[in-house]
């Protein structure tokens, strides 16, 4: 899980949902955002994230990925099923994909969210691509449950990450400073390496970095 710094939402967006407000709740509801506000949104979010996935890191795009609610619409309030705040993408586009993140999660609440400043911190990574609840006290439980409810250790995961930690094998220091230097980064593209806090946190065990 990486942190998310969420940002405004498109002015398309925005418009949409001053036109829907004095029509009642009824109308300014999830349910009845449709394209192009809708598929601008999506855009938004991804760019938002650089394209990685909200819980596991994976890459996505529009066509791999759909709008997730952080707080489930079931549970909120109608208006909070539209607020930019609580939209996050997460993998999979429908319920065919991979039984993980969003599509796993159903509504469900999450005790660590990408949103938390130092969600990162609630987690570390073995060599065999499993994530893992750090050791701290005060973090354990908390990334035990969400790793549980989010199926962050499903086949495909472990498989992807175990892919990705093998950029890091046989560099010299050198060579681990530059890789971590671009995975801490959205490329010229606007987009994160995949699983790119699996990579950083083996770099820094391993070289320090």
């Amino acid at each position: 899980m990486k942190y998310i710094q969420k940002g405004n939402e498109p002015p398309e967006f925005t418009e949409w949902k001053e036109q829907q407000k004095p029509l009642g709740v009824e109308y300014c509801n999830y349910k009845n955002l449709q394209n192009p506000e809708k598929r601008l949104t999506h855009e938004a979010l991804l760019r938002e994230q650089g394209y990685i996935c909200c819980y596991c890191c994976q890459r996505i795009d529009k066509q791999t990925s759909h709008i997730e609610h952080l707080e489930p619409q079931s549970k909120t309030e109608v208006e909070l099923s539209v607020d930019y705040a609580n939209l996050l993408a997460s993998c999979g586009r429908d319920g065919n994909w991979p039984d993980h993140c969003g599509h796993k999660r159903g509504n469900k609440p999450l005790q660590v969210s990408p949103l938390i400043g130092n969600c990162e911190a609630f987690f570390r990574y073995s060599g065999g691509g499993e994530i893992l609840p750090t050791n701290a006290p005060d973090k354990k439980a908390a990334a035990e449950t969400t790793i549980d409810i989010l199926g962050l250790n499903a086949y495909d995961l472990k498989k992807m990450r175990i892919e990705a930690l093998d950029v890091w094998i046989g560099m010299t220091e050198e060579e681990a400073q530059l890789v971590a230097q671009d995975f801490k980064q959205q490329d010229t593209e606007g987009k994160y390496q995949p699983f790119c806090r699996a990579v950083l946190y083996y770099l820094k065990q391993y070289y320090g970095v």
